[in-house]
């Protein structure tokens, strides 16, 4: 399936690490890592980028999603890459929380400790700055909603600092990012009501990997797995 809904949020798969998040009350919208966007989307409220490889921070989809008064938020070394939008564009150089209309939200360092490009140099090295980003929405007469998307990453010790979350995007694939085991292990530290994995299907990986990490969580916990793709 390609959507779900939590809690008054409609959570919809763009493809490969893209999800769209739609929240009825109160009335606000955000994606995060739109990639290789078709066709006519409505705009969001925000745009979170996790880091500037191209299949996260892709300037034709991100420009898809943007309305006159959308923000786009992202760390320090997508700046290049998004100079067109510099009246829209929020660079977050952390750690505090930032709150803006009707979102809080806040970074969590995103690499690899053990995917190498080359023996001496991992796909994503801490120092390229990339971040998964928490983002906090207040319910009138409930507690916050809290997703994290974790970007391009590997299970790394920041991630213990991830709490009380509601959605968990996880990457599992391997290769550049956590393997399907290492997913596993990141959900259980960080104990989310809902996990739903990424990084699969539009460039490695496939929908059945997803449904495998479903079925080793299935006593533990709640998965959706959503997709642009079929298995």
């Amino acid at each position: 399936m390609r959507e779900t809904t939590y809690k008054g949020a409609t959570i919809m798969a763009l493809g490969h690490d893209g999800f769209r998040i739609d929240i009825s009350e109160p009335q606000v919208s955000f994606a995060f890592d739109p990639y290789d966007l078709t066709g006519e989307v409505t705009p969001v409220d925000f745009v979170f980028v996790s880091h500037s490889h191209f299949d996260h921070c892709d300037v034709s989809s991100i420009r898809k999603l943007l309305g006159p008064k959308s923000r786009i938020i992202a760390p320090q070394c997508c700046h290049g890459e998004l100079q067109e939008f510099a009246n829209q564009l929020d660079i977050y150089t952390g750690p505090d929380k930032i709150t803006i209309g009707k979102i809080t939200y806040w970074a969590i360092p995103a690499y690899n400790v053990d995917k190498f490009r080359t023996p001496n140099e991992v796909f994503h090295p801490k120092e390229l700055g990339g971040v998964g980003f928490v983002v906090e929405i207040p319910i009138e007469g409930s507690k916050n909603l809290r997703f994290y998307h974790a970007g391009d990453t590997d299970l790394v010790p920041e991630m213990e600092e991830v709490k009380k979350i509601d959605v968990a995007f996880l990457p599992i694939s391997g290769t550049f990012v956590m393997t399907l085991d290492e997913a596993i292990k990141a959900t259980e530290l960080i104990e989310p009501d809902l996990a739903i994995p990424m990084h699969y299907g539009k460039i490695l990986g496939s929908v059945a990997e997803a449904n495998r990490f479903q079925n080793l969580l299935h006593d533990k916990t709640t998965v959706a797995v959503l997709s642009t793709e079929s298995i």
